[in-house]
């Protein structure tokens, strides 16, 4: 049997027709292609901002500022001494920060005008978070307001000026909502005024104190006054100062003793000052050594002896004789003085100044003088007779000596209760 040979025209049209429905398949399942989208005539381009150096792109975390590229709005209220400000695209980068300051003045004028003096201040900052922290968007500030001439100023930084005159820095551009540098950064009215009513005056006061050593420290107020106060100060001993103290402070003086005998204080605002050392009632008296005062009678001579301590005072004392001129003795601590007389009969000394004998102190002749055959300092009787012996020389002599330990006891005594003097 012969086989009829084969064609290649059937497979090839199944093929085909297999390659045909294949590409058809694929026509309808593959995407449309993206054609590039015409803008409409009313989009609007957004610009997208760059980065902070500090900002981490693609992390997933809200984006942060530097202090630099901050920006706020802000709000201003001079004469009640009130002022916020909010952080509008931050918060601030991590290590960054940025201070804010509301002060207020006393001023002479209600227009610009210097001197002024600061009475009060706030000063607060924002500051940097880590990602995904929180920070303050907005802070408030309020400072007290005088009830007199006054500026007050919110300010970039924590820097102020105090004094404010003619020779000192200005806050320029730093003021907040100022129409160009860093103050610029904040959109709100300008943050400054200038006003009030009346001349600001001082409010002075003067407190005085004693010290057990004779010094006096004076205290000078200014706690109350709306202006800084003048103190003149006059001592004794040609002493002058004065003090300026400004307003809300106080200073202080010290006065030696001898400056403080006399004091007078005088201030516009306030009644003058006047005073002096006055000793506290808390002092004690320092222990003070008491001296040794003695005396003798020779058979020529009569002498006084003072022994000062080393802890005892300056003793001056004056001895004064029935016959002839006074003498004065002064002995220091840790000395020892004498004084004598030329003895007589009759002779008397009285002891005064420091040390007090209290009344007239007699010489006596000692029994074992030897005879002179009169005379003042002798051992015989001036009337010519003959000495006396026996008992009754011995009761005289033992009535000599008492005589003459009372008269020591007593010129002790006197002495001790007049050491209280200064010397």
């Amino acid at each position: 049997m012969i086989r009829p040979q084969l064609s290649l025209r059937r497979p090839l049209a199944v093929t085909a027709a297999a390659l045909a429905g294949l590409a058809t398949v694929l026509a309808c399942t593959a995407p449309a292609s993206a054609a590039p989208a015409s803008p409409t005539p009313t989009a609007t381009p957004t610009a997208t901002a760059a980065p902070s150096p500090t900002a981490t792109v693609g992390s997933g975390e809200p984006p942060c500022v530097a202090a630099a590229d901050a920006r706020y709005t802000h709000t201003f209220d001079g004469p009640a001494g009130k002022a916020s400000i909010t952080l509008t695209n931050g918060p601030l980068c991590r290590g960054q920060e940025q201070e804010l300051a509301l002060v207020s003045y006393v001023t002479p004028s209600a227009k610009f005008a210097v001197p002024q003096y600061v009475l009060d201040k706030s000063i607060k900052k924002f500051t940097g978070v880590a990602p995904g922290e929180l920070g303050v968007a907005t802070l408030d500030f309020a400072v007290e307001v005088p009830n007199c001439y006054t500026q007050v100023d919110f300010v970039f930084g924590s820097k102020l000026i105090d004094p404010l005159t003619d020779t000192s820095d200005r806050y320029g551009d730093r003021k907040v909502g100022s129409p160009t540098g860093i103050g610029a950064r904040s959109t709100g009215p300008r943050a400054w005024f200038n006003g009030g009513s009346g001349t600001c005056s001082a409010a002075p006061e003067v407190i005085a104190e004693s010290d057990c050593d004779g010094n006096v420290e004076l205290t000078l107020v200014n706690r109350s006054g709306n202006a800084d106060a003048t103190f003149t100060i006059t001592g004794s001993g040609g002493f002058t100062d004065k003090v300026t103290v400004p307003l809300r402070k106080i200073e202080k003086r010290k006065l030696s003793a001898g400056e403080a005998q006399e004091i007078t204080v005088a201030a516009t605002g306030m009644k003058d000052f006047t005073g002096g050392w006055q000793k506290p009632e808390d002092c004690q008296q320092p222990e003070v050594g008491t001296p040794d005062a003695s005396y003798e009678s020779t058979c020529d001579k009569m002498v006084f002896r003072i022994s000062n301590p080393e802890d005892g005072t300056s003793l001056t004392s004056v001895f004064t004789p029935n016959k002839g001129e006074p003498k004065k003795l002064t002995v220091e601590p840790g000395r020892t003085g004498t004084v004598s007389f030329p003895a007589s009969k009759g002779l008397t000394v009285t002891v005064t100044g420091d040390l007090d004998s209290g009344g007239p102190l007699k010489w006596e002749q000692p029994k074992d003088c030897p005879s002179t055959g009169g005379g003042g300092a002798g051992g015989g009787d001036q009337d010519g007779g003959l000495p006396v012996t026996g008992a009754a020389a011995g009761a005289i002599a033992a009535g000599a000596a008492a005589l003459l330990t009372a008269g020591a006891v007593l010129f002790v005594v006197a002495r001790r209760r007049r050491i209280r003097f200064t010397a």
